[in-house]
């Protein structure tokens, strides 16, 4: 297989109706999503977009690309702050980037996704959705430069750079537990 620069890796996403990746050179097909997963992506996004206007940045769903060094994903939810261009397919900074979890994408956000949203000196939070159970977790970036872990199954989750809190129970309203 051979490795695609960027700009080819754009190229063909612009013609092509399935989604793609890009990670090192290297293209992959993303899996579908499900009622279950859109619904959290939706919900999450809901609940922050009013609060990214206010902070004089935008939030993108599913599918606006975010460059990450030699990868570009498309986060189920994120929050720049760069300012906005018209026309363009790709982002380069974020303060706020949030996955919900599956079991076909969970080792990625978990292991190549997390290492890869840590290297941007703008990353303020990394959050991940659990899909099968009431479970925000956020990695945020202390004033050290370093990582610290939070777990949160009730209340609500507090996120940087949108200043608003993420209810549990507002989130996962209504959707049957797996």
């Amino acid at each position: 297989m051979r490795r695609a620069t960027f700009e080819e890796f754009l190229e063909l996403e612009a013609k092509s109706q399935t989604r793609h990746e890009f990670v090192d050179g290297f293209v992959f097909a993303m899996a579908g999503g499900t009622d279950y997963h859109n619904r959290l992506v939706t919900r999450f996004l809901l609940t922050i977009f009013n609060a990214g206007e206010e902070a004089g940045c935008e939030t993108f769903a599913e599918n606006m690309l975010l460059k990450v060094g030699s990868a570009a994903y498309y986060p189920d939810v994120f929050v720049t702050c760069e300012e906005p261009l018209v026309g363009v397919s790709y982002k380069k900074t974020a303060c706020l980037v949030v996955e919900v979890l599956s079991d076909s994408t969970e080792a990625i956000d978990r292991g190549e996704k997390l290492l890869a949203y840590q290297k941007p000196p703008g990353l303020q939070a990394y959050v991940l959705v659990s899909h099968p159970a009431k479970r925000l977790e956020i990695f945020r970036r202390m004033d050290d430069g370093g990582w610290r872990y939070e777990a949160v199954e009730e209340g609500a989750l507090e996120l940087p750079c949108v200043n608003v809190a993420v209810r549990l129970e507002e989130l996962y309203r209504g959707l049957p537990a797996r």
